[in-house]
């Protein structure tokens, strides 16, 4: 028997990060598919595409119904599922978190990201992955021409990608827009307890995880320590105290041996 909700994600996925965390503020109940977007690049496979024409982590199959797109799924699950509401009342307050769920999008995090990780898994991650993600993109398309358009989008995508990563000064336009947008947001929290309003909402969920990426990747003290963003500062450090944070497995520091050798046993047992 199928399970009722379905998440197709990969461990230290942001976008799957944000849901993790949505199901569990929720309390959903759900089968969690490894779909391995880094080695052997499973999200480019024609079936996958079909759920997910982006090719892109996560996916959520709830019934019959698929969803796609984190900050739409974030949506969905607070509409679908009983819990606490995580949508606010107020028409003001959900055009508020609709804005702040918005800038977190608009933030260019998975070039970030990539030019940010130190050492051997940089080197990996810019080096080896993007050759490895063009070459296989080509392939699936010759073999799998009904899909041409979505490869083709998506050759074009890792094109750009990989350009970006590569190019210092783009890199430092992401960090400045990066540094603007944290500044609203700890102007914000002077204003109200959470983005929205005084009480947690969507917008809270996403914001958490893009914070601990920031904090993975090494940045949060130069971004918002030692009180050059106070109030960022003292929110991000409730957030990360709620039950949730530990309960989605919320990445904030770089994985160790333990967890990398976990990652590839299942991209193994996969295979």
């Amino acid at each position: 028997m199928e399970p009722d909700v379905v998440l197709y994600g990969f461990p230290a996925s942001l976008c799957s990060q944000k849901v993790r965390l949505v199901l569990a503020e929720k309390g959903v109940a759900y089968e969690d598919r490894f779909v391995d977007i880094e080695l052997r690049l499973t999200n480019y496979e024609p079936w996958y595409l079909r759920l997910n024409p982006k090719g892109v982590v996560p996916t959520l199959l709830h019934g019959e119904r698929v969803v796609t797109n984190s900050a739409r799924i974030l949506e969905y699950v607070d509409a679908a599922f009983e819990g606490p509401k995580l949508t606010p009342e107020h028409p003001g307050e959900r055009e508020r978190m609709a804005h702040w769920i918005g800038e977190q999008d608009r933030v260019r995090m998975r070039e970030l990201s990539y030019a940010s990780f130190k050492g051997m898994l940089g080197l990996v991650l810019r080096r080896v992955s993007m050759p490895l993600r063009a070459r296989k993109l080509r392939r699936l398309r010759q073999a799998n021409p009904d899909l041409a358009a979505d490869y083709d989008a998506k050759i074009e995508d890792v094109r750009e990608w990989r350009t970006q990563i590569r190019d210092e000064a783009e890199i430092g336009a992401v960090r400045r827009e990066l540094e603007d947008v944290l500044r609203q947001v700890d102007e914000q929290l002077g204003k109200t307890c959470h983005l929205a309003t005084d009480t947690y909402s969507l917008a809270d969920v996403a914001w958490t995880c893009v914070l601990a990426r920031l904090e993975m990747l090494g940045l949060a003290s130069s971004l918002w320590g030692d009180g050059r963003l106070p109030q960022l500062e003292a929110y991000y450090d409730t957030l990360r105290r709620r039950p949730s944070f530990a309960a989605a497995r919320v990445w904030n520091a770089p994985p160790d041996l333990r967890a990398r050798r976990e990652l590839l046993r299942a991209a193994l047992a996969r295979a």
